[in-house]
């Protein structure tokens, strides 16, 4: 299946890795690096894709809802974290 895009269209991380161009254990990586650290520097994935992690789950309506809470435990911030950022819009270089 071949995969046209303009070249001024930013895809979704999700995209990414269903391109092969960005992998799983990456997403797996910036989920834990801002589990650990919220304000964390910005994530550069292994193709050159960068993210700013904190931004990415601002932007996500529901993950910015369950982190703003304080007291939800890992378990449940966990999903929401990983939804934004699968479903933000990398930058490159």
């Amino acid at each position: 299946m071949v995969l046209l895009v303009r070249m001024t269209e930013k895809l979704t991380t999700a995209a990414l890795c269903q391109l092969e161009l960005i992998a799983e254990h990456e997403v797996d990586a910036a989920v834990d690096a801002y589990m650990a650290d919220p304000l964390a520097p910005t994530f550069v994935f292994r193709e050159g894709y960068r993210l700013n992690l904190a931004k990415a789950v601002r932007r996500h309506p529901g993950a910015d809802d369950v982190v703003s809470r304080g007291k939800v435990g890992p378990a449940l911030v966990r999903p929401f974290v990983r939804a934004a950022i699968l479903q933000a819009r990398p930058d490159r270089g």
